[in-house]
C-alpha cells in the first residue's frame, strides 16, 4: 500500500467536502428542519428578545451548545446568520472529526476518513437536533486528540481532557456518554491486547473516571427534569428507522442505496482483508453496534434516542478503517465520494428550497397575526396526505420572534431548556417531548368539549389543549395538496394562503366570562 504522508490532497478532499456539505445551509433563507423555528425562538428570547409570555433563566443543563454560542454570535450578525454559522461548524466537525480520528489511528488520512462524511446529514441533523449534532461532532475531535496523545498525557493534558469532557457534557449529555464509551473501550482494549495485569487496566479506567468526575458531579447535582422519565424501547416498531437514520438526502428521505452500498463495501473489504480495523477500536465499535440495535426510542424525557447512534457508528467505523488501495484507486474513490456529497447537497438544497418558500410565505403573512396573540398550530392530516408534516410543527414559533406571540410548542420543557413559560400560560403549553406535536383538525371538537377520553392522544399528548378555545386567540391550520377538511365552528377564517390558513378562535359558553 502506498502511504501518503503530510497533509496532501486527502486533506484537501476533506476541505472540499466541508464546502460542499455546508452549502445547502446557505442556499435557503431558513433551513427547514422541524425543530429549527423553535430553536430560533429560544435563541431570540435568550438573547434579550421581549415577550409577555416567556422568560429565560440560566441553569446548568446538559443541553446548552446552541444556547451559549448563538445568542452572543447574533450580536455580531443577525440571528439567522448566527444560527447558520453554528450549523456550518457542526457540519465541518462531522467531516473533519472522523478524518482526525483516522489520522490519529493510522498516521494518515485515507478513504475511510473521507467516506465518513457521508453520515453528516443524518436523521438527527434533518430533525434539527442542534445541540446533539454539534456536541457529537466536537466529541469526534476529542476522541482523535485522546488517541493522538497516547503515552504522553501529562497533568496539563489530562486537565485539558477533563475540561473537554465537561464542555461536551454541557453541550449535550448523550454526546458525552458516547464519547466516554469510545474512550473507555479504547483504554480497555489496550490493557487486554497488551495483556496488562488487572491493576493496570483498573488504573486506566480510573483515570478516565476521574477526568469525567466534574461532568458526573454536575449531572448528579442538577435539578430533576420536568420531562417524562420513562424508558420505551419499541424495538420492532423502530428497527427500520435505525437503518434509515444513518444517511438522508432530505427530511424523511433515507438514502437506502448509499447506506447499503457503504455497508456492503465495508463488509466485503473486511472479509477480503481489503481493510483493517484499528485493533483498539474494535470493542468500541462492537458496543456501538449493540447499542444502535437496542437503544430505546424514549429516555430521560427525550425522543429519538434510537436514531442518534447509527450515523455515529457509521462515521467511527469508517474512520477506524484503513483501506488498502493504490494511489490511483484512492484518488478515484475520493473523487467518487466528493461526487456523492455533491449529489446529496443538491438533492437536499432542492427539497429545502421548496419548504423554505413556504416558510417565507408564512413570515410574509405574519402581519395578519395580532401582535401578542396566543397562537395554536393545527394540522389538516387528510389534506396533507402522505406528505411529511413535521417541518411545519414549529412554524408558528416564527411569530414568537416577529409578533411577540405565544405558542403551545415552543421549547420550554423544564430541566431541558433555558426558556420557560410564565404563569398562567404554562398551563396551555406542552410540558414534555411527548406533547411536542400539534393536534389534527379532526381532534379540535373533542378538545373544545373537554372530552379527554375521546382519543388516547388527547390524554397522552394534548391534555393542555382541553378547552383550547378559551385560551388561544388564533390558529394556524397547515394543509397539503388534498381537499381541505371541514373547519370546526369555533374557527373563523381571517386569512387564507396556499398551504395554511389563519383563523380567529372564538370562546364559547364553556369559557368563563365568554
Amino acid at each position: 500500500m502506498i502511504r501518503i504522508r503530510g497533509p496532501g490532497w486527502p486533506l484537501f478532499a476533506s476541505l472540499v467536502a466541508c464546502a460542499i456539505l455546508a452549502a445547502p445551509l446557505w442556499c435557503v433563507a431558513t433551513p427547514p428542519m422541524p425543530d429549527y423555528p423553535a430553536h430560533l425562538a429560544d435563541f431570540y428570547l435568550i438573547g434579550g428578545g421581549t415577550s409577555h409570555y416567556y422568560r429565560a433563566a440560566w441553569a446548568l443543563l446538559p443541553n446548552l451548545a446552541g444556547e451559549t454560542i448563538i445568542p452572543p454570535l447574533a450580536k455580531l450578525a443577525n440571528l439567522e446568520i448566527a444560527t447558520k454559522i453554528f450549523l456550518t461548524i457542526a457540519v465541518w466537525l462531522w467531516v473533519l472529526g472522523p478524518a482526525a480520528i483516522q489520522r490519529a489511528l493510522f498516521g494518515r488520512l485515507g478513504l475511510g476518513g473521507i467516506l465518513a462524511a457521508a453520515f453528516t446529514y443524518n436523521a438527527t441533523f434533518m430533525w434539527g437536533f442542534f445541540n446533539f449534532v454539534f456536541a457529537t461532532g466536537l466529541s469526534f475531535l476529542v476522541l482523535a486528540a485522546w488517541i493522538a496523545t497516547e503515552g504522553r498525557r501529562g497533568l496539563s493534558i489530562l486537565a485539558g481532557f477533563s475540561a473537554a469532557f465537561t464542555l461536551i457534557y454541557f453541550s449535550h449529555l448523550f454526546a458525552l456518554a458516547v464519547l466516554l464509551l469510545l474512550v473507555g473501550s479504547f483504554e480497555l482494549s489496550a490493557g487486554l491486547q497488551e495483556k496488562q495485569p488487572a491493576r493496570e487496566i483498573v488504573k486506566r479506567l480510573s483515570t478516565l473516571a476521574i477526568l469525567a468526575a466534574p461532568a458526573a458531579l454536575f449531572y448528579l447535582a442538577r435539578s430533576p427534569s420536568g420531562g417524562d422519565a420513562n424508558v420505551q424501547f419499541n424495538l420492532l416498531d423502530t428497527m427500520a428507522e435505525r437503518f434509515e437514520a444513518a444517511i438522508q438526502f432530505g427530511f424523511d428521505q433515507p438514502a437506502y442505496i448509499v447506506t447499503t452500498a457503504l455497508l456492503l463495501l465495508f463488509v466485503a473489504a473486511a472479509v477480503t482483508r481489503g481493510l483493517r480495523i484499528a485493533p483498539r477500536m474494535g470493542l468500541g465499535l462492537a458496543l456501538l453496534f449493540v447499542f444502535t440495535i437496542f437503544a430505546p426510542e424514549w429516555a430521560l424525557g427525550g425522543w429519538g434516542v434510537h436514531f442518534r447512534l447509527p450515523a455515529i457508528l457509521g462515521s467511527v467505523a469508517l474512520a477506524s478503517s484503513d483501506f488498502k488501495l493504490s494511489r490511483g484507486w484512492l484518488a478515484t474513490s475520493m473523487a467518487a465520494a466528493l461526487g456523492l456529497f455533491a449529489v446529496q447537497a443538491a438533492v437536499l438544497t432542492h427539497e429545502w428550497r421548496a419548504i423554505d418558500a413556504r416558510y417565507n410565505e408564512f413570515r410574509a403573512a405574519e402581519n395578519m397575526i395580532t401582535p401578542g396573540a396566543r397562537l395554536l398550530t393545527v394540522l389538516d392530516g387528510d389534506s396533507l396526505g402522505w406528505a411529511p408534516d413535521q417541518p411545519y410543527w414549529h412554524m408558528a414559533e416564527f411569530a414568537v420572534i416577529d409578533r411577540g406571540a405565544f405558542t403551545a410548542l415552543a421549547f420550554t420543557t423544564r430541566g431541558q431548556h433555558i426558556v420557560s413559560v410564565l404563569p398562567p400560560f404554562d398551563r396551555y403549553a406542552a410540558s414534555t417531548a411527548q406533547q411536542g406535536s400539534p393536534p389534527d383538525i379532526d381532534e379540535l371538537n373533542d378538545l373544545a368539549a373537554g372530552r379527554i377520553d375521546a382519543d388516547e392522544d388527547i390524554e397522552d399528548v394534548f391534555p393542555y389543549l382541553l378547552y383550547f378555545q378559551c385560551h388561544f386567540d388564533e390558529a394556524v391550520v397547515v394543509r397539503g395538496d388534498g381537499p381541505p377538511s371541514r373547519v370546526p365552528p369555533m374557527l373563523h377564517l381571517r386569512y387564507g394562503a396556499d398551504f395554511f390558513s389563519l383563523y380567529d378562535v372564538s370562546p364559547d359558553a364553556k369559557c368563563p366570562h365568554s
